[in-house]
């Protein structure tokens, strides 16, 4: 795994090992980052199910303002701290050792704002159109905010909400995934 453009273009990221956490692939990373790429400048992220933090750590590269991770897995989030350490990014990524669910809780209650969302939950977790229509609800998405959201093909309908508009959907093997533009 590796940052493919920006300031740590061609670092490698720790990944970790067995199957508690699946990267989004170079190949489909690459193309959800050539269609958001004019979104990231400044933009404040939040990354839900943060794996290794490459999804986060590649819009910082990129020129993210901040980034704000949820990883409920321990070895995970040791990685993800590893990954931000190894990149010197401290100062623009908090992680937070909690479930996805509480992180929405936390962000809800003092009214933060996102420009970028990465929704990727693990395959056997079917909650990402859930946490998109929650993020909504609650108001934590600014005017114009994007939203990535990656899954095994074929587990979600795209979302046909007034305020979302669809800028890419493609499947690329067994995964999938929708990017949307949140328009209040």
């Amino acid at each position: 795994m590796r940052i493919i453009t920006g300031k740590h273009k061609s670092r490698v990221l720790k990944t970790l090992k067995g199957p508690n956490t699946r990267p989004m692939m170079d190949r489909m990373k690459e193309s959800v980052f050539n269609t958001i790429d004019s979104y990231i400048e400044g933009a404040n992220v939040l990354d839900l199910f943060g794996g290794s933090g490459a999804l986060s750590l590649e819009a910082i590269s990129r020129g993210a303002k901040h980034s704000s991770i949820s990883e409920i897995n321990y070895e995970a989030y040791k990685v993800i701290l590893e990954n931000v350490q190894a990149l010197k990014e401290e100062n623009n990524v908090t992680i937070y050792k909690m479930s996805y669910q509480k992180l929405l809780q936390v962000i809800k209650e003092n009214e933060f704002k996102f420009d970028l969302v990465f929704v990727d939950p693990p395959y056997k977790l079917e909650v990402a159109n859930l946490i998109i229509e929650e993020l909504i609800k609650s108001g934590n998405l600014n005017d114009e905010a994007i939203i990535v959201s990656h899954y095994y093909k074929g587990t979600y309908p795209v979302l046909t909400q007034e305020n979302l508009e669809v800028l890419k959907h493609n499947v690329m093997g067994t995964s999938e995934y929708i990017i949307y533009k949140y328009i209040n």
